[in-house]
């Protein structure tokens, strides 16, 4: 069996309780990475971790425990993870992070990267672990990356992160702390400092006590999230040093910032300020001319609506400019320019309506030109991005109201480098390549809008297409033909039709014979394609996703070339089914997946579920969750298939297995519980059928007549009255308790005192090769009375139970039978009420307990005697008539105590 190196474990939890048991992960030695998370709307509270759950992982590199709680994890649970580079715990529940850093085992040295987000932690104590032993200094001191971000941390204590002297990362969450507890942790250098408020407006450090920290750790790069700064100023600044290179600031307020704060250090290579509702970003203007060798500029999501000429001018070395989510409407004229190095400019989802011809012209060395999310209604001028010679990625925004869209005159030429083109042309328009060189390297071609003609598409470009996306409801044709045989070399196509408005045959997809990757959406292969055509020749292709196609019927003659097929996708909206043997020509096939397909609650299915359980080299994922349409309703697919379609043969299984297994079950509690209940009943039924027998015989004999049968009467009769009572009383007893009776019990009633008894003991009266239960009956039967030696050991006696079910049978069928109980010791009431019928009987009659006074003991003698040797009147009247005891009568007992 292959092992996973990748193991994810999205579990939900009940609010009872819910555990990771030792050894579940027994056997995955060579597992790299494991993530469990614990989804539950309790937290982690509910969720332990036993001591040697991760025995035997060690190999694993990462480890992520989201929602589990670590507040009373076992000490050794982490000893196993010798080779763990990267641990990630969330949602731990502990409020000290000592309490943490205590799970660590010393053999992790491995260990580069720990990430603590959202545990709760609230302080950072040098309290050492439990029994006085310290943290695992060597193991904390090789760590890289320490993440404690989402934490309300309210105290830091002296020296608690000293430890800490080499970070390259350190990410902070603060509640209303003093930054003095920071620089008097002991922590060394930390080359990257991520520090956030916990919560909106709770963390107000000044930007001199942020400076100070940075000069004190040498930090180079400064994160600032959520904390509201009052004074942003250059003299501020100054404090930071020239060590810090890169600052990023996100703020809800920058009402205090003063734009010239960057003249207070002029060592700052890349500026972040996100949300921070900034409405001027003209830091070149007030910098007085200086200039700023900043590389990267990010201001996305502000409120700025302009940018006005040379606004950037003084910042040479810019590499990157994020302009995104903004308001900027236009672009004065010189705005761009200064920048000879920009590489990436990024003005996507503003409200841009006119590109100038001057817009771009001082960005020769542009890569990445990002303008989509804007509606360009005014119009592109030609020649735009004429200087952009090293372009390599564009899109372009939702142009509007332009019917004609010339490529070649955007550029007059074209970019030979360009890897990435997206075009939006909104309500439509004609596209028109142009003569253009063949680019250089291969190409993605993204088109969206409503409809995209182009009556030029023999052109240089289409053939580097290697990757061509059509978005959703976008109709593009190419001289009113189907747009594949233009891109004959693609390798990756999706398609997104609509096919309510536009009835296109899409056959032609058969000729794009180096096709790999295929996605169709809202083909209508039922009505303008045939399906069986589509996929002909099609031999490299390894990934087919189909959604909502209209196919009513998925046949073999579909798939009989996509023999590289690895992955099929199936979603449908439309009952479909697949016919017996679709997938047999699929020689290649590993994945097959049902995002959503409503299947016909029909038999003609059926075949599916036993090719998906018997299939080694094609995995079937999501069919459980698939359902079927049956008389207007949605039903379960594979519960509703097993009871439709369930053969005899299957059904005869389920039955015969079922019945095996209720019968065993049967067999082993009878064997249990009524064992020695049905073997009082198979005597009673023998005794019965012998009765029944000899009455009969009995009758045959005597119409014979005459004296034969009175002499033969009178011998038998006499016979038997020999034989009625061999024994003045049969003892019942545990061979645990023979001693007693052999020492005590036997030499005082058969050899001392008077009248001389005759005792029936097992093991010196029972007859030599007949069976145990015969031997018990008959002479139970052939006994005046039965004495039964009471102990525990004879209640837990089986044999005993059944010597003590016959006498109570003889007992209440002749009413002249005695019972006598002899309690060797004491019993209480409570442990007999489990043996309903001789409690009753402890209760109801009375009985012998065995004095410990030796004293006692003589009257005990007499007692026990007389009980024995007496008659009953009704015993002395039944000597004169004729009983049949000690063969048929022995048999003739109750069932049950």
């Amino acid at each position: 069996m292959i092992q996973p190196i990748h193991l994810i474990l999205d579990v939900c939890v009940y609010p009872l309780f819910s555990q990771v048991t030792s050894g579940a992960f027994a056997g995955l030695s060579k597992l790299r990475f494991l993530h469990i998370l614990v989804s539950s709307s309790w937290g982690g509270v509910n969720v332990t971790l036993e001591p040697g759950v991760f025995q035997g992982l060690s190999s694993l590199e990462e480890l992520t425990l989201a929602g589990m709680s670590l507040a009373l994890a076992p000490p050794a649970l982490l000893d196993p993870l010798v080779g763990v580079r990267r641990l990630r715990v969330d949602r731990a529940g502990v409020r000290d992070l000592g309490e943490l850093f205590c799970l660590l085992s010393p053999g992790m040295e491995n260990l580069e990267t720990l990430e603590l987000p959202g545990s709760m932690v609230s302080s950072i104590q040098n309290g050492g672990c439990s029994g006085s032993n310290p943290w695992p200094t060597v193991v904390l001191s090789r760590i890289r990356i320490l993440d404690l971000s989402g934490n309300p941390v309210r105290r830091v204590e002296p020296k608690s992160l000293a430890v800490f002297q080499n970070l390259s990362s350190l990410s902070l969450s603060m509640v209303d702390v003093w930054l003095g507890q920071l620089w008097g942790s002991g922590m060394g250098r930390v080359n990257k400092l991520y520090l956030s408020s916990y919560a909106s407006r709770q963390f107000s450090p000044s930007l001199s006590d942020l400076c100070t920290l940075v000069v004190k750790h040498g930090v180079e790069s400064l994160d600032l999230h959520l904390i509201l700064i009052t004074s942003f100023t250059a003299e501020d600044m100054k404090r930071c040093g020239p060590g810090l290179r890169q600052l990023s600031v996100t703020s809800e307020d920058l009402s205090g910032m003063d734009l010239r704060f960057w003249t207070g250090t002029g060592q700052i290579q890349g500026l972040v300020m996100v949300l921070t509702k900034l409405t001027n970003a003209s830091f070149c203007s007030a910098g007085g001319g200086r200039v700023w060798n900043l590389t990267s500029l990010i201001l996305h999501d502000n409120y700025l609506t302009e940018i006005t000429t040379d606004q950037f001018s003084c910042m040479p070395l810019l590499e990157r400019l994020d302009l995104s989510r903004n308001h900027i409407s236009s672009l004065a004229h010189r705005a761009l320019q200064g920048m000879p190095f920009l590489r990436v400019l990024d003005l996507t989802h503003n409200k841009i309506s006119l590109l100038g011809k001057d817009d771009f012209e001082g960005l020769p060395a542009l890569e990445v030109l990002l303008l989509e999310g804007n509606k360009i209604s005014g119009g592109i001028a030609h020649g735009v991005f004429r200087r952009q010679h090293r372009l390599q990625d564009l899109s372009l925004g939702e142009i509007d109201i332009i019917y004609q869209l010339y490529l070649n005159m955007l550029f007059l030429g074209f970019p030979t480098k360009l890897q990435h083109l997206l075009i939006d042309t909104g309500p439509g328009t004609y596209l028109t390549v142009g003569h253009v060189p063949a680019p250089e390297v291969p190409m993605v071609l993204e088109l969206r809008g409503k409809m995209i003609q182009s009556s030029d598409c023999d052109n240089n470009m289409f053939p580097m297409v290697r990757e061509l996306k059509v978005g959703e409801g976008t109709k593009f044709d190419c001289s009113n033909d189907f747009l594949a045989p233009y891109f004959l070399n693609l390798e990756s196509f999706e398609f997104s039709a609509n096919p309510e408005k536009f009835a296109t045959p899409y056959t032609t997809i058969n000729q794009l014979r180096k096709l790999k990757r295929l996605k169709l959406t809202n083909l209508n292969f039922s009505n303008h394609t045939d399906p069986s055509v589509t996929f002909r020749n099609l031999t490299e292709l390894r990934s087919l996703v189909l959604i909502n196609c209209r196919l009513n019927f998925l046949t073999r003659s579909m798939f009989t070339d996509l023999v590289s097929l690895r992955v099929l996708r199936l979603y449908s909206e439309s009952p479909l089914i697949l016919l017996e043997g679709v997938f047999i020509p699929l020689l290649s096939l590993s994945t097959l997946v049902f995002d959503q397909v409503d299947f016909r609650c029909d038999c003609s299915n059926g075949w599916l579920l036993d090719w998906a359980d018997n299939s080694r080299k094609t995995q079937v994922v999501l069919l459980q969750r698939q359902q079927c349409i049956w008389h207007y309703q949605r039903l379960n697919f594979l519960s509703t298939m097993e009871r439709l379609c369930q053969t005899e043969d299957d059904f005869l299984s389920y039955v015969s297995t079922t019945a095996a297994v209720c019968t065993l079950l049967c067999l082993a509690l009878g064997y249990r519980f009524l064992r020695w209940p049905c073997v009082v009943l198979f005597f009673r039924l023998r005794g019965w059928v012998e009765r029944r027998v000899g009455k009969r015989w009995w009758r045959r004999k005597r119409r014979m007549g005459g004296q034969w049968e009175e002499l033969i009467e009178v011998e038998e009769g006499e016979e038997k009255e020999e034989e009625e009572v061999r024994y003045d009383a049969f003892v019942s007893f545990s061979s645990r308790d023979e001693a007693w009776v052999l020492g005590e019990m036997a030499p005082m009633l058969e050899e001392e005192g008077e009248p001389r008894l005759r005792l029936c003991l097992h093991h010196r009266d029972f007859e030599v090769g007949k069976g145990i239960v015969d031997n018990i009956a008959e002479n139970i039967y052939c006994s005046r009375r039965t004495v039964c030696v009471l102990t525990r050991r004879y209640l837990r006696s089986d044999w005993c139970g059944l010597e003590m079910r016959v006498a109570t049978h003889r007992l209440l069928s002749e009413h002249s039978h005695r019972l006598i109980l002899i309690f060797l010791e004491h019993i209480s009431p409570f442990e007999l009420s489990a043996f309903h019928r001789l409690a009753k009987l402890a209760r109801t009659r009375t009985y012998l307990d065995w004095p410990q006074d030796e004293d006692e003991r003589v009257t005990f003698w007499e007692r026990l005697r007389r009980n024995i040797a007496e008659r009953d009147t009704d015993e002395l009247v039944r000597e004169g008539h004729h009983l049949s005891c000690c063969s048929h009568e022995s048999n003739l007992f109750l069932s049950e105590v």
